[in-house]
């Protein structure tokens, strides 16, 4: 990564974590069914787009940096440590996500929870349906 390409790296960046917000926007409307959604179906929708982005940022930010900062380890006109430099606030961010901070947020927390509660119930919902399958396979009786 050369210095010169600084503009260009955070485009691609930006890009990636739209993408991944995206995705998860996408996800949540198709994967939840009514059964899934207690909340308004929207603030699902907000959720999933808000934990993308968190995650797409994280991603975006910091692991296409340093993974250029690796390809261009030959390159001697690149810029040192220049992609590490987000790499302390992306811990700390993941450390936050990962204890429920953004849950907890005055304005998020109603859309991170809609969110995470849909999740929740569509994994319920598979993992009853996957035990079901096995169930059928090995011949059990009904579960209680």
């Amino acid at each position: 990564m050369n210095p010169e390409h600084g503009p260009l790296m955070l485009w691609i960046e930006g890009l990636v974590a739209l993408v991944i917000a995206l995705a998860f926007l996408v996800h949540a409307f198709i994967a939840f069914k009514a059964e899934h959604v207690e909340h308004h179906p929207a603030r699902v929708r907000i959720g999933a787009a808000i934990q993308g982005l968190a995650i797409g940022l994280m991603i975006g930010f910091v692991v296409v940096p340093l993974r250029m900062q690796y390809m261009d380890v030959l390159d001697p006109r690149a810029a040192p440590g220049l992609s590490t430099l987000s790499f302390l606030p992306a811990l700390l961010m993941l450390i936050a996500v990962r204890r429920g901070a953004l849950l907890k947020a005055p304005v998020l927390k109603t859309y991170l929870r809609a969110y995470r509660r849909a999740s929740l119930l569509k994994a319920r919902d598979d993992a009853d349906k996957a035990l079901a399958k096995l169930d059928k396979i090995e011949g059990r009786g009904a579960t209680a």
